[in-house]
Protein backbone atom coordinates (compact mmCIF):
# COMPACT_ATOMS: atom_id res chain seq x y z
CA UNK A 1 0.00 0.00 0.00
CA UNK A 2 1.17 3.98 -0.97
CA UNK A 3 0.50 6.53 0.87
CA UNK A 4 0.24 9.26 -1.95
CA UNK A 5 0.73 13.07 -0.93
CA UNK A 6 1.38 16.33 -3.31
CA UNK A 7 2.22 19.06 -1.71
CA UNK A 8 0.87 21.01 -4.51
CA UNK A 9 -2.61 19.77 -4.86
CA UNK A 10 -3.18 18.27 -1.53
CA UNK A 11 -3.14 20.75 1.03
CA UNK A 12 -5.85 22.86 1.73
CA UNK A 13 -6.04 26.21 3.93
CA UNK A 14 -8.89 26.38 6.02
CA UNK A 15 -10.21 29.62 7.86
CA UNK A 16 -8.18 31.76 6.24
CA UNK A 17 -8.18 35.18 8.01
CA UNK A 18 -6.83 38.04 5.13
CA UNK A 19 -5.29 41.24 5.37
CA UNK A 20 -4.81 43.69 2.77
CA UNK A 21 -1.66 45.81 3.21
CA UNK A 22 -1.59 48.91 0.75
CA UNK A 23 1.27 52.21 0.69
CA UNK A 24 0.55 55.35 -0.17
CA UNK A 25 3.02 56.73 -2.95
CA UNK A 26 3.40 60.39 -2.01
CA UNK A 27 1.67 60.71 0.81
CA UNK A 28 4.02 63.40 2.81
CA UNK A 29 1.74 66.43 2.36
CA UNK A 30 -1.47 64.14 3.67
CA UNK A 31 0.89 63.15 6.70
CA UNK A 32 1.68 66.83 7.57
CA UNK A 33 -1.73 67.81 7.36
CA UNK A 34 -2.92 64.79 9.57
CA UNK A 35 -0.28 65.01 11.95
CA UNK A 36 -0.65 68.75 12.39
CA UNK A 37 -4.31 68.45 12.93
CA UNK A 38 -4.28 65.73 15.50
CA UNK A 39 -1.31 67.43 17.74
CA UNK A 40 -3.57 70.54 17.56
CA UNK A 41 -6.58 69.10 18.73
CA UNK A 42 -4.44 67.30 21.55
CA UNK A 43 -2.58 70.20 22.53
CA UNK A 44 -6.46 72.32 22.90
CA UNK A 45 -7.21 70.24 25.52
CA UNK A 46 -9.58 68.15 23.60
CA UNK A 47 -10.66 65.26 26.20
CA UNK A 48 -8.92 61.91 25.03
CA UNK A 49 -10.86 58.59 24.42
CA UNK A 50 -9.91 55.59 26.73
CA UNK A 51 -7.84 52.94 25.23
CA UNK A 52 -4.03 54.41 24.87
CA UNK A 53 -1.70 54.88 27.68
CA UNK A 54 0.90 56.85 27.37
CA UNK A 55 -0.40 59.14 24.92
CA UNK A 56 -4.11 60.40 23.68
CA UNK A 57 -6.61 59.46 21.63
CA UNK A 58 -9.24 61.35 19.69
CA UNK A 59 -13.28 60.84 19.82
CA UNK A 60 -14.52 59.12 16.84
CA UNK A 61 -15.83 61.91 15.20
CA UNK A 62 -12.69 62.14 12.83
CA UNK A 63 -14.55 63.01 10.12
CA UNK A 64 -16.58 65.94 11.34
CA UNK A 65 -13.08 67.70 11.88
CA UNK A 66 -12.45 70.35 8.74
CA UNK A 67 -9.00 70.12 9.35
CA UNK A 68 -7.18 69.59 5.58
CA UNK A 69 -6.33 66.05 4.63
CA UNK A 70 -9.52 64.70 6.60
CA UNK A 71 -11.03 64.82 2.78
CA UNK A 72 -8.87 63.02 1.08
CA UNK A 73 -8.13 60.11 3.63
CA UNK A 74 -11.59 59.86 3.32
CA UNK A 75 -11.15 59.27 -0.58
CA UNK A 76 -8.73 56.91 -0.08
CA UNK A 77 -10.06 54.82 2.60
CA UNK A 78 -13.21 54.54 -0.05
CA UNK A 79 -11.02 53.25 -2.41
CA UNK A 80 -9.05 50.58 -0.45
CA UNK A 81 -12.63 49.66 0.48
CA UNK A 82 -13.66 49.45 -3.93
CA UNK A 83 -10.74 46.97 -4.05
CA UNK A 84 -11.17 45.10 -1.02
CA UNK A 85 -14.95 43.92 -0.86
CA UNK A 86 -14.80 42.75 -3.64
CA UNK A 87 -12.06 40.09 -2.81
CA UNK A 88 -13.86 38.99 0.07
CA UNK A 89 -17.36 39.34 -1.97
CA UNK A 90 -15.68 36.97 -4.50
CA UNK A 91 -16.57 39.41 -7.77
CA UNK A 92 -17.02 42.72 -8.68
CA UNK A 93 -20.02 43.85 -5.75
CA UNK A 94 -21.91 47.41 -5.46
CA UNK A 95 -22.71 48.26 -1.87
CA UNK A 96 -22.68 51.64 0.69
CA UNK A 97 -20.07 52.02 3.34
CA UNK A 98 -20.18 54.28 6.50
CA UNK A 99 -17.16 55.69 7.87
CA UNK A 100 -16.11 56.59 11.30
CA UNK A 101 -12.54 57.15 13.08
CA UNK A 102 -10.06 58.39 15.20
CA UNK A 103 -6.10 59.19 15.25
CA UNK A 104 -3.92 57.94 18.45
CA UNK A 105 -0.81 59.60 19.06
CA UNK A 106 1.87 57.56 21.33
CA UNK A 107 5.29 59.53 23.18
CA UNK A 108 7.81 56.80 24.77
CA UNK A 109 6.59 53.97 26.23
CA UNK A 110 3.13 54.34 25.34
CA UNK A 111 0.82 51.62 24.02
CA UNK A 112 -2.79 50.84 22.93
CA UNK A 113 -4.59 48.32 24.75
CA UNK A 114 -6.67 44.68 23.17
CA UNK A 115 -9.55 45.72 21.40
CA UNK A 116 -11.97 45.19 18.61
CA UNK A 117 -14.48 46.73 16.38
CA UNK A 118 -18.02 45.38 17.31
CA UNK A 119 -20.60 47.01 15.08
CA UNK A 120 -18.46 47.45 12.04
CA UNK A 121 -17.25 45.05 9.15
CA UNK A 122 -13.80 46.10 8.43
CA UNK A 123 -11.16 48.12 10.01
CA UNK A 124 -8.19 50.19 8.52
CA UNK A 125 -5.34 51.03 10.05
CA UNK A 126 -3.63 54.15 8.70
CA UNK A 127 0.24 55.03 10.16
CA UNK A 128 0.38 58.47 9.75
CA UNK A 129 3.99 58.75 11.23
CA UNK A 130 5.35 55.03 12.13
CA UNK A 131 7.90 57.03 14.51
CA UNK A 132 11.01 55.21 14.81
CA UNK A 133 12.16 51.66 14.18
CA UNK A 134 12.07 48.82 16.38
CA UNK A 135 15.82 47.79 17.49
CA UNK A 136 17.64 45.60 18.92
CA UNK A 137 16.71 46.92 22.71
CA UNK A 138 13.34 47.02 21.71
CA UNK A 139 12.39 44.23 18.75
CA UNK A 140 8.54 45.24 19.18
CA UNK A 141 8.41 48.77 20.08
CA UNK A 142 5.05 50.26 18.11
CA UNK A 143 4.05 47.12 16.32
CA UNK A 144 0.87 46.39 15.65
CA UNK A 145 -0.19 42.73 17.46
CA UNK A 146 -2.90 40.68 16.35
CA UNK A 147 -4.50 37.77 17.50
CA UNK A 148 -5.10 34.19 16.14
CA UNK A 149 -8.91 34.50 16.52
CA UNK A 150 -9.03 30.92 17.31
CA UNK A 151 -9.06 30.93 21.08
CA UNK A 152 -8.23 27.50 21.39
CA UNK A 153 -5.90 26.66 18.61
CA UNK A 154 -3.18 27.41 20.72
CA UNK A 155 -3.66 24.33 23.11
CA UNK A 156 -3.54 21.92 20.84
CA UNK A 157 -0.36 23.36 18.50
CA UNK A 158 2.63 21.71 17.86
CA UNK A 159 5.43 23.87 20.14
CA UNK A 160 6.78 24.79 16.06
CA UNK A 161 3.45 25.58 15.23
CA UNK A 162 2.46 29.28 13.87
CA UNK A 163 -0.99 28.48 14.50
CA UNK A 164 -2.33 29.81 17.15
CA UNK A 165 0.30 32.25 17.86
CA UNK A 166 0.02 36.28 17.19
CA UNK A 167 0.71 38.34 14.30
CA UNK A 168 3.21 41.36 14.36
CA UNK A 169 3.07 43.89 11.76
CA UNK A 170 5.94 46.97 11.97
CA UNK A 171 4.00 50.01 10.61
CA UNK A 172 5.60 52.22 7.89
CA UNK A 173 4.28 55.86 6.92
CA UNK A 174 1.69 55.75 4.30
CA UNK A 175 0.75 52.68 4.88
CA UNK A 176 -2.99 51.58 5.34
CA UNK A 177 -3.90 47.90 6.32
CA UNK A 178 -7.66 46.52 6.28
CA UNK A 179 -8.98 43.73 8.10
CA UNK A 180 -11.64 42.21 9.99
CA UNK A 181 -13.18 44.21 12.72
CA UNK A 182 -13.59 41.04 15.02
CA UNK A 183 -9.87 40.70 15.03
CA UNK A 184 -8.56 41.31 18.46
CA UNK A 185 -5.66 44.22 17.98
CA UNK A 186 -3.38 45.99 19.48
CA UNK A 187 0.11 48.54 19.34
CA UNK A 188 2.55 47.44 21.73
CA UNK A 189 4.63 49.85 23.75
CA UNK A 190 6.61 52.51 21.83
CA UNK A 191 10.08 53.64 23.02
CA UNK A 192 10.93 56.25 19.84
CA UNK A 193 11.51 59.51 20.66
CA UNK A 194 8.87 61.19 18.00
CA UNK A 195 5.36 60.41 18.11
CA UNK A 196 3.71 57.56 16.52
CA UNK A 197 0.40 58.74 14.99
CA UNK A 198 -1.91 56.73 13.67
CA UNK A 199 -5.73 56.66 12.38
CA UNK A 200 -8.06 54.19 13.27
CA UNK A 201 -11.00 53.64 10.65
CA UNK A 202 -14.25 51.26 10.79
CA UNK A 203 -16.59 50.60 8.10
CA UNK A 204 -19.99 49.75 8.02
CA UNK A 205 -20.90 48.11 4.48
CA UNK A 206 -24.41 48.05 3.60
CA UNK A 207 -26.49 46.96 0.24
CA UNK A 208 -23.72 44.44 -0.84
CA UNK A 209 -24.90 42.67 -3.92
CA UNK A 210 -22.71 40.89 -6.16
CA UNK A 211 -22.94 42.62 -10.06
CA UNK A 212 -24.11 40.08 -12.94
CA UNK A 213 -25.66 37.97 -10.51
CA UNK A 214 -29.02 36.88 -10.06
CA UNK A 215 -31.12 35.72 -7.42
Amino acid sequence: MELKFDSRTDIIEVFPTRLFMFSIHGAEPLNEALKAAALTRESSGEPGAAGVIGGWRSSGNLFNWADHGIDTIRQTATGALQAVIPQIAGGASSFETELSGYVSVLRYGGYEKRHLSPGHHLTMIYSIDAGDAPNEDAPESGTIEIDDPRAQAELAGLPIDTVGRSVMITPKSGQLIVLPSWLHIRTNPYFGDGERVTLTLTATVTNLERIGTTR
